[in-house]
């Protein structure tokens, strides 16, 4: 599931590595593109920007980091987004 997100949208965590996100309304901050996560060092975050990686978005809550793919965007009366989807950007 893709969708056209910007800076300043608002958007319901679907998923997340720490369950109290799940279910919390976040606005978006910033996109970045990152790398496969390696979790074999657990005092490396494992996170880095990387051309043609997945989508993350930082997020109000602290600036967390949240996968594009678990969020679903909050517009207008905060409805889930009925039509299609756009293709997101490709990261560059």
């Amino acid at each position: 599931m893709s969708h056209q997100f910007k800076p300043g949208d608002l958007a319901l965590v679907l998923n997340h590595t720490f369950p109290p996100v799940i279910g919390t309304c976040v606005e978006l901050i910033s996109r970045h593109c990152v790398g496969p996560v390696d979790r074999r060092d657990p005092m490396d975050p494992g996170v880095y920007e990387k051309e043609g990686g997945e989508v993350v978005w930082v997020v109000s809550e602290d600036k967390a980091i949240v996968w594009g793919k678990w969020l679903m965007p909050l517009r207008g009366d905060f409805a889930p987004e009925q039509q299609k989807a756009k293709e997101a950007e490709p990261c560059a």
